[in-house]
Protein backbone atom coordinates (compact mmCIF):
# COMPACT_ATOMS: atom_id res chain seq x y z
CA UNK A 1 0.00 0.00 0.00
CA UNK A 2 2.84 2.09 0.92
CA UNK A 3 4.08 2.12 -2.72
CA UNK A 4 0.74 3.04 -4.24
CA UNK A 5 0.85 6.81 -2.30
CA UNK A 6 0.36 9.60 -4.48
CA UNK A 7 0.13 13.29 -2.89
CA UNK A 8 -2.24 15.55 -4.52
CA UNK A 9 -1.18 18.43 -6.44
CA UNK A 10 -1.28 21.56 -4.45
CA UNK A 11 -2.37 24.72 -6.11
CA UNK A 12 0.13 26.90 -3.76
CA UNK A 13 3.85 25.54 -3.09
CA UNK A 14 3.73 24.19 0.46
CA UNK A 15 6.97 26.72 1.28
CA UNK A 16 4.96 29.82 0.06
CA UNK A 17 1.99 28.52 2.81
CA UNK A 18 4.46 27.89 5.17
CA UNK A 19 6.00 31.72 4.41
CA UNK A 20 2.56 33.34 4.66
CA UNK A 21 1.59 31.98 7.87
CA UNK A 22 5.32 33.25 9.22
CA UNK A 23 4.57 36.54 7.98
CA UNK A 24 1.33 36.49 9.74
CA UNK A 25 2.11 35.29 13.03
CA UNK A 26 5.12 38.19 13.26
CA UNK A 27 2.76 41.10 11.92
CA UNK A 28 0.13 40.09 14.98
CA UNK A 29 3.12 40.48 17.99
CA UNK A 30 0.83 37.52 19.54
CA UNK A 31 2.00 34.12 19.72
CA UNK A 32 -0.88 31.85 17.41
CA UNK A 33 -2.28 28.30 18.71
CA UNK A 34 -4.00 25.76 16.36
CA UNK A 35 -7.64 26.16 16.54
CA UNK A 36 -9.40 23.02 15.01
CA UNK A 37 -13.87 23.24 14.62
CA UNK A 38 -15.65 21.23 12.65
CA UNK A 39 -17.99 23.62 9.73
CA UNK A 40 -20.69 22.70 7.43
CA UNK A 41 -18.91 22.52 3.65
CA UNK A 42 -21.10 25.04 2.40
CA UNK A 43 -19.53 27.44 4.84
CA UNK A 44 -16.22 26.40 4.67
CA UNK A 45 -16.88 26.89 1.17
CA UNK A 46 -18.66 30.75 1.74
CA UNK A 47 -14.78 31.72 3.69
CA UNK A 48 -12.86 30.14 1.00
CA UNK A 49 -15.01 32.11 -1.44
CA UNK A 50 -15.33 35.71 0.48
CA UNK A 51 -11.21 35.34 0.93
CA UNK A 52 -10.37 35.05 -2.37
CA UNK A 53 -12.54 37.90 -3.60
CA UNK A 54 -11.02 39.87 -0.81
CA UNK A 55 -7.82 38.89 -1.67
CA UNK A 56 -6.72 37.94 2.03
CA UNK A 57 -5.87 34.36 3.11
CA UNK A 58 -8.64 32.24 4.83
CA UNK A 59 -7.16 32.12 8.12
CA UNK A 60 -6.81 36.18 8.31
CA UNK A 61 -10.22 36.53 7.45
CA UNK A 62 -12.01 33.76 9.66
CA UNK A 63 -9.63 35.36 12.73
CA UNK A 64 -11.64 38.87 11.95
CA UNK A 65 -14.93 37.79 11.50
CA UNK A 66 -14.37 35.58 14.85
CA UNK A 67 -12.79 38.93 16.51
CA UNK A 68 -15.68 41.30 15.24
CA UNK A 69 -18.19 38.17 16.60
CA UNK A 70 -16.95 38.41 20.15
CA UNK A 71 -16.48 42.38 19.90
CA UNK A 72 -20.63 42.37 19.48
CA UNK A 73 -21.51 40.12 21.68
CA UNK A 74 -19.52 41.54 24.38
CA UNK A 75 -21.20 45.04 23.32
CA UNK A 76 -24.96 43.55 23.45
CA UNK A 77 -24.13 42.06 27.42
CA UNK A 78 -23.56 45.94 28.35
CA UNK A 79 -26.74 48.25 29.53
Amino acid sequence: MQGNYQPLARPVPFDDVLRQQNKTSKATGEPLVMLSLRIPVSLKTRLKTAAAAHGLPMQQLLRDAIERELDRLDGDDEP
